[in-house]
């Protein structure tokens, strides 16, 4: 990717937010669900190209990934309008 304008980490950012922007018309139009896969994967795919561009190794990420996802089922949960669990980090 050196070189060729796809390690620029501005221009990932825009084509991360273009594709959660068609990730977003798939689930609120309700297409079905194979648009919703290939969204979820174009999304992929981008992230993963982030951590190639800044040279982070697999090991980095499997290691970041288990650190983030035990603090994250460690969070309290909370029940909101009556149905929905919200689990994040605001206070």
């Amino acid at each position: 990717m050196k070189g060729t304008n796809n390690e620029d980490m501005t221009f990932r950012l825009n084509l991360l937010i273009e594709e959660l922007g068609e990730l977003a018309q798939a689930i609120t139009k309700g297409k079905p669900r194979e648009n919703v896969i290939e969204e979820n994967i174009d999304l992929l795919n981008l992230v993963l190209g982030n951590f190639v561009s800044l040279g982070i190794s697999p090991k980095e990420i499997d290691e970041a990934f288990w650190k983030k996802h035990k603090e994250i089922m460690s969070r309290k949960k909370k029940f909101i309008d009556g149905k929905n669990f919200r689990v994040s980090g605001f206070k």
